[in-house]
């Protein structure tokens, strides 16, 4: 009877676990975008901003990170902000094929260098992040630098840009790994 009543505690154990990962993600995205909307009703320096990263150039590591940030501009040229990201990282280590479903919250910094062809922004950014969750065993600690170009005036406002993002695993499950990125984002303003 004591083993029946071993497995039940775990069992809702791990429904645990998942509703409180569920309360995380919902609670961050909540309020990133509630302070998004209030800092925007009170001056235009505020950005929110839906995209996603794509790596590549790895073999046997991708990594697919969708994400929602809000900026602020501290200067006309310089920005920083918030990032939350839920990244999926696809893995394949001796022909076993595995995937990882993290969520990610980190800080930026940008700083429009030039313009390019009169409309697009050239920024060079830098990202840093941890997991949330996940376990000891599954998370990282990632750093992210690239070259966006950004357009976030008129209509259509929107970016893209190269990187590379390294992620530093703090357990020996998961190698280190550093991948290639193409990101692109719309505005929301």
């Amino acid at each position: 009877m004591q083993v029946q009543n071993y497995g039940l505690h775990r069992q809702n154990n791990n429904i645990m676990k998942r509703v409180n990962t569920l309360t995380k993600r919902t609670v961050l995205v909540v309020l990133l975008v509630a302070f998004a909307f209030v800092g925007y009703a009170q001056t235009n320096k505020f950005n929110t901003i839906i995209g996603t990263d794509l790596g590549f150039g790895s073999e046997g590591y991708k990594i697919v990170t969708p994400h929602l940030s809000v900026t602020y501009d501290l200067t006309p040229k310089l920005s920083a902000g918030v990032k939350v990201e839920d990244a999926v990282t696809l893995m394949k280590n001796q022909d076993v094929k595995r995937y990882d479903m993290l969520l990610t919250l980190g800080g930026q910094v940008g700083y429009d260098v030039c313009k390019v062809l009169f409309i697009l922004n050239m920024q060079p950014r830098i990202m840093v992040g941890h997991t949330i969750g996940g376990g000891h065993d599954r998370g990282y600690m990632y750093y992210q630098g690239g070259l966006y170009f950004k357009r976030d005036e008129g209509g259509v406002r929107f970016e893209t840009g190269l990187g590379y993002r390294y992620n530093d695993y703090r357990s020996d499950l998961n190698k280190d790994k550093g991948v290639f990125f193409v990101s692109y984002a719309i505005f929301l303003k």
